[in-house]
């Protein structure tokens, strides 16, 4: 069950930032500090919500994947998109979040490689169709 919350946690924390980007028009760094900043006050202001684990995790997996959530549309183009990479995300924050010490920003290394995760397999779907296309000629 707690993996379910982590992977709802993930994706939402991704495409809201899009949402309020694309729809509302905020620009991205407002569209990913906003909601980070909401979700941080009450994980704050309300300890005993969740249990420790939730309490520690779900504001720092939040704050990373909204930072996928600052994807420019050129890149991602649908929301579906975006919630792939908030989902690869969480699996990185949850199994390989201690590799990253040492690169930096540990949550913006996982968002890049999120992205370029969904970007690549897009190219290479790309890449598949027009092979097969100068195959048939």
């Amino acid at each position: 069950m707690e993996i379910i919350l982590y992977f709802i946690t993930g994706v939402i924390g991704a495409v809201l930032p899009y949402f309020l980007t694309r729809r509302l028009g905020l620009d991205a760094v407002k569209a990913s500090a906003l909601p980070s900043l909401i979700v941080g006050i009450i994980f704050y202001s309300f300890p005993d919500i969740l249990s420790s684990s939730f309490h520690e995790n779900i504001p720092f997996l939040f704050f990373g994947t909204s930072f996928v959530g600052m994807v420019n549309k050129k890149i991602l183009h649908t929301y579906v998109e975006v919630s792939f990479a908030g989902i690869i995300f969480t699996i990185l924050y949850l199994n390989a979040s201690s590799f990253f010490n040492g690169f930096g920003g540990a949550l913006g290394t996982a968002a890049c490689i999120s992205v370029l995760t969904i970007f690549g397999i897009k190219k290479i779907k790309t890449l598949l169709r027009f092979l097969s296309i100068q195959r048939k000629n």
